[in-house]
């Protein structure tokens, strides 16, 4: 591990100012990034910890943690790197249950954390490769499984300087259970076959129809849903096009803090935009609504005409389309899909999903799904009949869980 520490340490100054950039433009509070650089003076000990990363994994870990509770388990603790994660936890209002920020993996940092915590197993969800982390972790006796796990390892010189690291803390963790084949695979080439199995994406498991929702739009719409940098510019030209008032876009961004970039990229001079966190009205002259708010977008998806998902019309790899489906909602996707290859490649093969290779090709889509609305069925009745078919996955991790926790 010394080649690692010794890397970390180098970069330390760039990941403090990456840090305090980020808090001062999202006005976090200073307390946050006391907590990511030095950790906590006290936290009491818990027998089960659960990491997760971001929104996507903490939103698992909140339906994972309502299950083991439900189980009868007790002395929970929830870690995540995020602010914005948090208000998921907060939201959830579990009983009994602590959240902290993950430090980042100094050692000296990292080694009291996990000393303070003193779990019996770590749950990490999806992917969070920290070697100090792993390595402390595993001399002070706690267990380490990875859930939903996904992998995409570096290429290049950055593959050469990172295999031995990455074997070495890979080989701490007791099993990793995979969202798809592909990941397994990509963990092969750095555990024994009999550490890692193919076990299914949670995040198909979770989406429930159920949840209250609230119409927010009163206008039909098209909703661009989780989009990244450049994104938003790339749909609005070719919406633009239709030269309709008839329906509204509407653009979640994947992180809300952007739309002062979003506005930079749109030319708004002929443009009528409203947004929602000003409180601006929608009228019949209004074509594009930018949601850059939190929490709503299972009521966005709902009632929308039909779906584009970003972080697939850029080089971002895609985000999951499951909330779409079980809504029995079109779903459009560019050709950046590799986090959701397998996903991506069954919804297509069930004629249950629209990939679109071009940009160019979008005007031509949004007419065809407006023009013809038994089309459109076609595509809603199949999304919602596969992701019917994966209820099963998130019994099917509680249960291997459980077999860790008692063992």
């Amino acid at each position: 591990m010394f080649k690692y520490n010794f890397i970390l340490y180098v970069l330390s100054p760039f990941i403090i100012l990456k840090l305090l950039l980020y808090s001062f433009r999202n006005s976090i509070k200073e307390s946050y990034v006391s907590r990511k650089l030095f950790g906590y003076k006290k936290i009491s000990k818990k027998s089960i910890w659960i990491h997760a990363a971001s929104l996507g994994e903490m939103k698992i870990a909140v339906n994972i943690c309502k299950h083991l509770i439900q189980n009868g388990h007790k002395e929970i603790l929830i870690t995540s790197n995020t602010p914005y994660s948090k208000n998921i936890f907060q939201q959830a209002q579990l009983q009994n249950v602590d959240h902290y920020y993950l430090p980042f993996d100094f050692y000296l940092v990292t080694k009291k954390f996990i000393n303070l915590v003193s779990a019996k197993i770590l749950i990490i969800i999806e992917t969070e490769i920290w070697p100090n982390l792993y390595n402390l972790c595993n001399r002070n006796n706690t267990k380490i499984i990875i859930i939903n796990a996904r992998f995409n390892p570096p290429s290049g010189l950055l593959r050469l300087i990172s295999k031995n690291i990455y074997k070495q803390t890979l080989n701490l963790v007791d099993h990793i259970y995979c969202k798809s084949k592909r990941d397994k695979e990509s963990y092969l080439k750095y555990v024994n076959d009999k550490n890692v199995t193919y076990t299914g994406n949670i995040k198909h498991a979770l989406v429930n129809e159920h949840l209250p929702a609230e119409n927010l739009i009163n206008r039909k719409y098209v909703l661009l849903a989780s989009s990244h940098h450049r994104e938003e510019i790339i749909v609005i030209k070719e919406w633009l096009k239709l030269k309709s008032n008839k329906y509204l876009l509407v653009i979640a961004p994947r992180h809300p803090e952007r739309l002062g970039d979003i506005l930079s990229d749109i030319p708004l001079s002929g443009i009528n935009i409203a947004i929602r966190s000003k409180g601006e009205k929608i009228r019949n002259s209004t074509q594009i609504y930018i949601a850059d708010t939190i929490g709503e977008m299972n009521s966005l998806i709902k009632f929308s005409e039909y779906t584009l998902f970003g972080g697939s019309f850029v080089d971002s790899g895609g985000h999951s389309f499951m909330e779409a489906a079980v809504h029995s909602k079109a779903i459009i996707v560019g050709p950046f899909m590799y986090n959701f290859v397998e996903e991506t490649e069954e919804f297509l093969k069930n004629n249950a999903l629209i990939m679109c290779q071009k940009p160019a090709m979008l005007k031509n889509i949004f007419e065809k799904l407006f023009r013809s609305k038994s089309k459109r069925e076609v595509f809603e009745q199949n999304a919602k009949k596969l992701v019917s078919s994966k209820k099963s996955i998130l019994k099917d991790y509680i249960n291997l869980i459980e077999q860790h926790i008692n063992n």
